[in-house]
């Protein structure tokens, strides 16, 4: 019952919400643990 397309096309979205999340965590968990008032953000 698994579509080829669908998995393929599933697979795809989840590499593409993770490459455009992962580098946002990334930057909320450096300037999250360093010391406050220290990050770039407003």
């Amino acid at each position: 019952m698994v579509n080829t397309r669908t998995d393929v096309e599933l697979a795809a979205a989840v590499q593409n919400a993770l490459q455009t999340l992962l580098p946002q965590i990334r930057e909320e968990f450096r300037t999250g643990s360093g010391p406050s008032g220290s990050g770039g953000n407003p």
